[in-house]
């Protein structure tokens, strides 16, 4: 029943929401903060008076209140943060922001958010009244549920990835198996917490990094937010639904202890402002995608924070030349220049971008790709993603099938989810370990195989199509009286009546 005294009283809630300093983590935390308001607007749950409060630094809060429409009661509370006291760039609030050398250092800054948090927990707590406070921190903010716990008020936590590879990857990150020597790339060996998944040897070393955890500050501080948010916290928020993962959302109860609310998916566009030049940009990418045969268009992308080697960024460029398909491909510096500021040609064949303009083939994107826009065209066929759980999402909420190339973490196990519901197949796997190994021709394959006329093609497609109607039906609402609700609708409602009373 999670770890909290149930306390008695209703009325009006205040839901403070604390997303981890991260794109793909602050986007889902609006998202979710939107859905909340319209839940408050439509009388849900009681007809309960909410009040929505996101929780980040100055330049988070800027930028989110810029995706706020005008006239929406989401409000916002900011926390002094000074990335250059860390030893970190001074725009670095956001990982994205951060190269990756600096990952350990930018984490670590998170945690001395913490007196000015508790400071504003405090300040509301004692206007409003403990029992109509509810922190709902993120998965990596785990120091959060000790402050909550401290301060008397509820405590929830909301996990931005999916159920699935979430409780495959924190059950490797907590009890680690053990693979005997000599261990080859291919060799499994079945998971502590669960008997029945078995992960390779280069998955577990993409999720771990090091074996040697003593000096892996990084998965040590995971592993300590995870702890703490499993022993403090009074139920796990998740961004999927019944429909999508039932097993997935059965394991990581299980792993937990805690309620879960499956309440997705919760589906958005970007949280920063565009600019003129990316307005500009957006819309030769729409009249790019118009000039299209339906489902023709691979869409490509490794997501705000990831990206692949230069050599095997050549492998790609020359597959998707290869494969003669109309393609999107938005391109982030090589993992060697990790934090360079601008793309270079060097990275792609000579004459590539060139070639691919003039037989009017392709779109090279240099900065920030309209992601949900291009998903949601008819002409989009397909997306080549690292299946980072906000781009699995809306896909599946698009119905456009993934061609998957996960790099780390949870991304390796989402596209496992994806393989098991018929809508993706893996073209290459691993950033730190493997990779792309069969070439550029293995591309090509891939991308006809999915985006061709064939049977494998004709099958993703139509699976595609069934998970978009599931996925959109388990957050809808209809009947003459808003009578007949969806899963996710529902469990939002039992979210709010748990925090709430």
């Amino acid at each position: 029943m999670g770890h909290e005294q149930e306390r008695g009283g209703r009325g009006a809630g205040h839901l403070l929401l604390f997303p981890f300093l991260a794109q793909g983590h602050l986007i889902p935390f609006l998202n979710l903060a939107k859905r909340l308001e319209s839940l408050g607007q439509r009388g849900g749950s009681g007809q309960r008076r909410l009040e929505v409060t996101i929780v980040s630094t100055p330049r988070n809060v800027a930028n989110l209140q810029r995706a706020v429409p005008a006239g929406s009661s989401i409000g916002f509370a900011e926390l002094p943060f000074s990335p250059s006291d860390h030893g970190l760039p001074p725009d670095a609030e956001s990982a994205d922001a951060v190269p990756l050398r600096a990952f350990p250092a930018f984490y670590r800054a998170t945690e001395l958010l913490r007196p000015s948090f508790e400071e504003l927990v405090a300040e509301v707590a004692g206007r409003q009244g403990r029992e109509n406070v509810c922190v709902l921190a993120d998965i990596f903010l785990g120091w959060t549920a000790e402050s909550a716990r401290a301060l008397g008020v509820r405590h929830r936590v909301f996990l931005t990835s999916g159920a699935y590879a979430s409780a495959v990857t924190f059950s490797i990150w907590l009890r680690p198996p053990t693979f005997p020597r000599p261990v080859g790339p291919s060799d499994e060996q079945a998971l502590h917490d669960f008997p029945d998944v078995r992960v390779r040897y280069t998955e577990f070393l993409n999720v771990i990094v090091t074996e040697d955890h003593a000096t892996n500050p990084m998965l040590a501080y995971l592993c300590r937010m995870i702890s703490l948010h499993f022993r403090h916290s009074g139920g796990l928020v998740i961004n999927t639904s019944e429909e999508i993962e039932p097993k997935g959302l059965h394991l990581i109860r299980k792993l937990s202890g805690l309620p879960t609310f499956a309440v997705g998916p919760l589906i958005g566009g970007r949280t920063r402002a565009p600019s003129d030049d990316a307005r500009d940009e957006d819309a030769r990418i729409i009249k790019f995608l118009d000039s299209k045969p339906p489902a023709s268009v691979l869409y490509v992308s490794f997501g705000s924070q990831n990206t692949i080697p230069a050599s095997q960024m050549m492998e790609l460029a020359r597959g998707l030349e290869a494969s003669g398909r109309p393609f999107i491909w938005a391109v982030r510096p090589p993992a060697e220049f990790d934090g360079a500021e601008a793309f270079r040609a060097e990275w792609l064949p000579d004459g590539f971008e060139d070639r691919a303009a003039a037989a009017g083939r392709g779109v090279v994107v240099r900065r920030w790709a309209p992601q949900v826009a291009i998903l949601a065209h008819a002409s989009t066929g397909a997306f080549l993603s690292h299946c980072g759980w906000n781009s699995v999402l809306e896909s599946l909420w698009h119905g456009v099938p993934v061609v998957g190339w996960p790099l780390i973490a949870d991304q390796v196990f989402d596209v496992r989810l994806l393989e098991e519901l018929g809508v993706g197949v893996e073209v290459a796997s691993g950033r730190v370990f493997g990779g792309l190994g069969k070439g550029w021709e293995h591309v090509r394959d891939v991308v006809e195989a999915v985006l061709g006329d064939g049977e494998k093609a004709r099958d993703m497609r139509r699976k595609a199509a069934e998970l978009k109607q599931l996925a959109r039906a388990a957050v809808g609402v209809g009947g003459a009286d808003d009578e007949v609700k969806g899963s996710s609708v529902l469990a939002m409602e039992r979210l709010l009546d748990s925090a709430f009373g």
